[in-house]
């Protein structure tokens, strides 16, 4: 396995004024030119994003612009005597970069939001009256960001955040939705969804959010009771209608749970990975009942088991270049990208093409004009580089925290990489290929 030692890296770290003075630090080193497979290379910029709790990227391939998820909660702790002491402080909030720039374009507080329970704004103390325990946390509460999309289909982009911990207290289950438009500023209270009307949740198990920018619909993956028999809780999908901010339809998967989904946007598809099942499921979004968003049973009809045998834990990734699927099974050490045929005009639909062996993977991109597919290994701090044509391993990208997903950018197609948890820089790759020298 080749690696690339750390001399081998250009580094730049930059904050806007949002966080700070600007340029704190910078220094360059000379790429080395046998850094992967022959004529394979690589620079990159550790950019600081302000980000305190750090999960998912969205990259807006129109507007070229990337945005960062934050979703540190409040926490409060109180002694025998009565009094209370913040232990952690909220810092939910959307970052904005400008890709071409690499400057903070905007910062999105979500500490004005009420939460779910009532207890004041994300951003206030707690009122303790009635508590009887010794500690408080907005983490089942908060609307703070987990999973993040962004749909731009006429210049003024919606961004859609997924709060996987949030949980009804009556319920025992739960999920928190953010939509809105970074052109008004910050989030408001209308722009959650979390409850139908009649208080019943919307979600059970959130995780994920893809968006069909062509339709403006955004489908959720739910774990819901994934272990449990089929039909007690099972695992679902949500679409909901973003303009409007309101559910269409709840789309039960038969068996699993639900962890990964993923858009053929011109066919209106929706892949489906499970986190308990070997299996891929594809929804006909095109065919949806929307008459009963409720309803779990409404649309059986408009979901088919595909051939593929995948492993679990699987969050898929449609290239619609190559009308192929690439399903990052998360499992560490040693994870696995399924490369499944997603033309369904093939003769061979839905089966398996290849299986690479990786990482503990968590989510991959593909940068089909140049034929390169990215896998951010999460516990290996690194982000492996495979050609699409032959799946052969070509770099591996050490970053500086766990990859978590990755955004690419259209035009320059560097690689934008989100890190989890508390590291609160972004690393930005430009990977180079030159003719090796006889």
């Amino acid at each position: 396995m080749n690696r690339i030692s750390p001399a081998a890296r250009a580094l730049r770290v930059s904050v806007s004024a949002a966080f700070g003075a600007g340029l704190l630090m910078s220094a360059a080193f000379a790429q080395d030119q046998n850094a992967g497979a022959p004529g394979w290379a690589y620079t990159v910029e550790r950019i600081a994003t302000g980000v305190n709790n750090g999960y998912q990227l969205a990259f807006d391939p129109v507007g070229r612009q990337v945005y960062f998820s934050d979703t540190r909660w409040r926490t409060e702790e109180r002694d025998a005597e009565g009094n209370v002491r913040v232990t952690q402080r909220a810092t939910g909030k959307v970052v904005q970069f400008d890709a071409e720039t690499r400057a903070i374009a905007g910062v999105y507080s979500y500490l004005g939001l009420s939460r779910m329970d009532g207890n004041g704004k994300e951003g206030d103390a707690f009122d303790w009256t009635g508590v009887e325990g010794d500690s408080l946390s907005s983490m089942r509460t908060q609307f703070s960001p987990y999973g993040i999309a962004v749909s731009n289909n006429d210049g003024d982009p919606i961004v859609v955040t997924t709060t996987a911990r949030a949980r009804d207290p009556e319920a025992g289950y739960g999920g928190n939705v953010v939509i809105f438009h970074p052109s008004q500023g910050d989030p408001t209270d209308a722009d959650r969804l979390w409850a139908f009307e009649d208080g019943t949740p919307i979600f059970d198990g959130l995780r994920r959010v893809d968006i069909n920018t062509a339709t403006n619909k955004a489908f959720f993956s739910n774990f819901a009771a994934w272990r449990s028999e089929p039909g007690d809780r099972p695992g679902f999908v949500v679409v909901v209608d973003l303009p409007t901010r309101t559910v269409d339809a709840r789309i039960a998967i038969p068996e699993g749970g639900v962890i990964g989904v993923a858009v053929d946007e011109e066919r209106n598809l929706v892949y489906v990975g499970t986190i308990a099942a070997e299996k891929l499921y594809v929804i006909d979004a095109g065919s949806l009942d929307t008459s009963d968003p409720k309803s779990f049973d409404l649309n059986a009809a408009a979901v088919t088991e595909l051939p593929a045998v995948v492993p679990q834990n699987a969050r898929p990734t449609y290239s619609p270049e190559l009308q192929r699927l690439y399903i990052a099974s998360y499992e560490d050490p040693e994870g696995t990208i399924t490369v499944v045929d997603a033309d369904p005009d093939s003769a061979t639909y839905g089966e398996v093409i290849d299986s690479i062996v990786t990482g503990p993977t968590n989510a991959v991109a593909v940068d089909a004009e140049r034929g390169l597919l990215y896998s951010a290994n999460l516990g290996a701090r690194e982000v492996v580089v495979y050609s699409t044509e032959d799946h052969s391993e070509l770099l591996r990208l050490p970053t500086t925290g766990n990859a978590l997903n990755i955004g690419i950018d259209p035009v320059t197609h560097d690689v934008w990489v989100s890190n989890f948890a508390q590291a609160s820089v972004t690393d930005v790759f430009t990977v180079t290929y030159a003719e090796p020298a006889e």
